[in-house]
């Protein structure tokens, strides 16, 4: 496996290495492939832009033969969040003030900004989000979070940026006053880049397991496939589900979980396959928030669904799957089962496994079995 990290910043790429190491057999950053291509940086949030440029350098490799099986591509989206400001620098940290203005000439400027504010009111934090857009589709995000306050003076010598004027209270020191070590420890990049470390052996983990699967084809025909979602921390149903249904081949979880998914995939056993995205009320979760995956023949894509407003409609659902080339969408959100085709998609929603909310109030869920030749049957179930 290779990771292409979307940067020239040698100094994040440093950072990756040590972080990633046991990861990947080989990490290069897209400079060092002779790409120079940059995406445009259109989104809405660091996760928008970290993903418009981990996608757009992948399309871009694809398109130019550089792209093989198994890459996975890296990119960020990092900011200064000032309270003060309502968010501001935010998503525009790097052009704020433009371009070509230096940082010590922006940092003075935040300051001066804030020559009225005072203790707590002086909050800030840089966020990072990190996007790993897979070869194969596949996308995930994690995000890093590093608190403090804007300090009334630029201080320290290392970092770069905006690390001279973030200040923490609890260290006595700015960003910028800190070790190299005491950085990586504390963070926006590195906390992400921890994470991402543990998604991406989770996702190499379950692909291992699938793969193992479809080695055995003797053994068994077709998989069995449990999608549940909205479980919401009541999870007696959800296990007790889980070994009236097995064997399962893979379990799909879509949202608002609110517990460790590690006993859900003791649960299900060592040869299942287990995906998790997050939902609106996986607060503090590193899970993705959405997933690309194949299926027998189809494609899939899994969300929670409440970004693309499913308590309406799903239509922005099935416009979004298209686009991604998935013929099939997954959610959560609205706790009630739904299975439609929607402008050529096949709009699936198990329900919820614990917090029903559909007319007879029985907790339910989808097993989906995949014969052998790739074909996708479906079977609502409800939990007596």
């Amino acid at each position: 496996m290779r990771i292409i990290f979307a940067t020239h910043n040698q100094n994040k790429l440093m950072e990756i290495r040590q972080i990633l190491s046991d990861t990947a057999e080989e990490i290069v950053s897209k400079g060092e492939l002779g790409i120079s291509f940059e995406p445009a940086e259109t989104g809405r949030s660091f996760g928008e832009n970290a993903e418009l440029k981990a996608v757009g350098i992948r399309e871009y490799m694809r398109l130019h033969g550089l792209l093989r099986e198994g890459d996975i591509i890296l990119a960020d989206d990092s900011g200064l969040c000032v309270d003060w400001l309502r968010g501001a620098p935010g998503i525009y940290s790097a052009r704020y003030l433009g371009e070509a203005t230096g940082y010590d000439v922006k940092n003075r400027h935040i300051i001066e900004k804030l020559r009225h504010a005072e203790g707590e009111e002086r909050a800030a934090h840089f966020t990072c989000n990190i996007c790993a857009a897979f070869a194969d589709g596949r996308v995930f995000h994690t995000e890093g979070i590093f608190p403090g306050r804007i300090a009334e003076e630029p201080r320290g010598e290392n970092g770069f940026g905006y690390d001279p004027i973030l200040y923490l209270p609890e260290l006595g020191k700015t960003s910028a006053e800190l070790s190299p070590e005491e950085k990586n420890q504390l963070s926006h990049r590195g906390k992400a880049l921890r994470e991402m470390r543990r998604v991406l052996q989770s996702v190499m983990e379950n692909d291992e397991k699938l793969r193992a699967r479809i080695g055995q084809p003797e053994k068994r025909k077709g998989r069995r496939i449990l999608v549940v979602s909205d479980s919401h921390r009541s999870h007696d149903g959800l296990l007790r589900l889980i070994r009236e249904q097995q064997p399962i081949d893979v379990l799909i979880h879509l949202g608002d979980l609110e517990e460790d998914e590690g006993i859900f995939r003791r649960a299900a056993g060592e040869h299942c396959a287990c995906y998790f995205v997050e939902g609106n009320n996986d607060f503090f979760s590193s899970l993705p928030r959405e997933i690309e995956l194949n299926l027998g023949r189809k494609r899939a894509f899994l969300t929670h669904g409440h970004s693309y407003r499913v308590g309406l409609d799903v239509t922005r659902l099935a416009e979004e799957a298209r686009a991604r080339n998935c013929q099939i969408a997954m959610f959560g959100h609205t706790h009630k089962p739904f299975l439609k085709e929607v402008d050529g998609v096949l709009c699936l929603n198990p329900g919820s496994v614990s917090f029903p909310r559909q007319a007879n109030r029985t907790p339910s869920y989808m097993l989906i079995e995949e014969t052998a030749d790739g074909e996708l049957r479906y079977h609502p179930g409800y939990l007596s």
